[in-house]
């Protein structure tokens, strides 16, 4: 794995314009929120829109300002994210490693719901599933979790971050300090530990692999896995 020309600067002002960038659409957002109620009819509130529309429009700009330090700034092959020749074997080992990882924040999720003594509330993006009638109210969460929610993280955590503490502190400190990282910026102290399980396990894809590409993937199969859980979960209801 290259030694990224960023650093910890870097990381912090792409957070930092992220999260402002959600605080100004909170406070201007509102035509952009009409015009998703426009446009798609089976996003039935301006709740709703406001999370598809505040979601995708961060994980473009997570992504996109990652490449544009990387090729704008420090003018680097997009090698150093990780992502070099793409295989086909890289979807494979991503399928696989994307149920694997599934299947342990499931099951840390089982277990931290056994021990607590009351289940946690479900995630918004839980929410928007479980209060969907018809299946044209899918798309979107789909969308979201199958494609720019992965590709956002994927680019800033394990192709941007992961990079700066492996050549610090070497593989292992590093996939625990970006797991736990990424645990941490997704706000939800009862899903902290699977989330961290999570993130550890795409770092290592990442590591094993030398590539983001099969990361991507996983972290794409994750999501829909989990998606298509609680759909089941609700029919079952």
């Amino acid at each position: 794995m290259l030694r990224p020309p960023w650093g910890l600067q870097e990381i912090l002002m792409i957070l930092v314009l992220v999260y402002l960038f959600g605080f100004l659409l909170s406070l201007f957002g509102a035509r952009l929120v009409d015009r998703v109620l426009l446009f798609f009819p089976a996003v039935r509130s301006p709740e709703l829109a406001s999370f598809f529309l505040s979601g995708i429009l961060q994980a473009l700009l997570l992504g996109g300002l990652v490449l544009g330090f990387v090729r704008g700034k420090h003018r680097a092959s997009l090698a150093y994210l990780g992502l070099g020749l793409f295989s086909w074997k890289d979807l494979v080992v991503g399928l696989v490693g994307g149920l694997a990882v599934f299947s342990l924040v499931v099951l840390a999720m089982a277990l931290i719901i056994f021990l607590l003594p009351h289940h946690p509330q479900p995630q918004p993006f839980a929410e928007v599933i479980l209060q969907a009638r018809r299946w044209q109210e899918l798309v979107l969460p789909l969308i979201l979790g199958g494609i720019f929610a992965p590709v956002g993280e994927e680019l800033y955590f394990r192709g941007f971050i992961y990079p700066v503490f492996r050549s610090r502190f070497g593989p292992l400190p590093a996939v625990c300090i970006t797991s736990l990282f990424f645990a941490a910026l997704h706000c939800d102290l009862a899903r902290f530990l699977p989330l961290a399980l999570g993130g550890a396990g795409l770092a290592l894809i990442c590591e094993k692999t030398g590539s983001l590409f099969p990361a991507l993937a996983a972290h794409s199969t994750w999501n829909l896995a989990m998606t298509f859980l609680v759909v089941l979960g609700r029919q079952a209801l």
